[in-house]
């Protein structure tokens, strides 16, 4: 991303605050200034009937297929996964079953303590490696744990990015 459209997007209040760490705050301070100037430039109007009719349309249709879930790059926050270096952004929880889709990270070198499966485990790995035992996953791979299983110590050599579904307090210590 360019530094004058990072600049533009923290004025709009679109980045994290990782992702505006470097840049000036009077750079985004003066960029949200003259965003406001000219929004109040525009000149306010009552749209005709048939814009508002048609806007309203479109509102009342976007309800009725209102996603469950909406997660956009610079939504949420990653937090720590329960062990150093590996931390967890939640897309999506189902209240009802408990159920989590997420995504998981985990820095180079890094491993994740044993942990008991109360419901099955999806995983698919977006980037880099996961292992234990003789086993290893990279990109592309998919595994799946069974219910009711402890799974081993889990070790990363690259670093990864994960796609996990899993069920009610899945990362319980062993």
């Amino acid at each position: 991303m360019e530094r004058g459209e990072a600049v533009a997007l923290a004025a709009l209040e679109l980045l994290t605050p990782a992702e505006t760490a470097d840049l000036k705050p009077g750079d985004v301070a003066e960029m949200a200034e003259a965003a406001a100037l000219l929004a109040e430039s525009v000149p306010r109007t009552t749209p005709s009937t048939a814009a508002r009719s048609r806007l309203m349309s479109r509102v009342a249709a976007w309800e009725a297929l209102k996603p469950l879930a909406d997660v956009r790059p610079y939504d949420g926050l990653w937090i720590n996964g329960g062990a150093p270096g590996v931390d967890i952004r939640r897309l999506f929880r189902d209240k009802a079953t408990g159920r989590t889709t997420m995504l998981v990270r985990m820095e180079p070198g890094v491993s994740f303590p044993a942990h008991y499966h109360h419901d099955d485990e999806q995983c698919y790995i977006l980037k880099g490696d996961v292992r234990w035992g003789d086993l290893v996953y990279e990109e592309g791979d998919f595994v799946a744990m069974s219910k009711n299983t402890t799974h081993p110590v889990i070790h990363s050599a690259g670093g990864n990015l994960l796609l996990i579904i899993a069920g009610n307090n899945e990362f319980v210590h062993a």
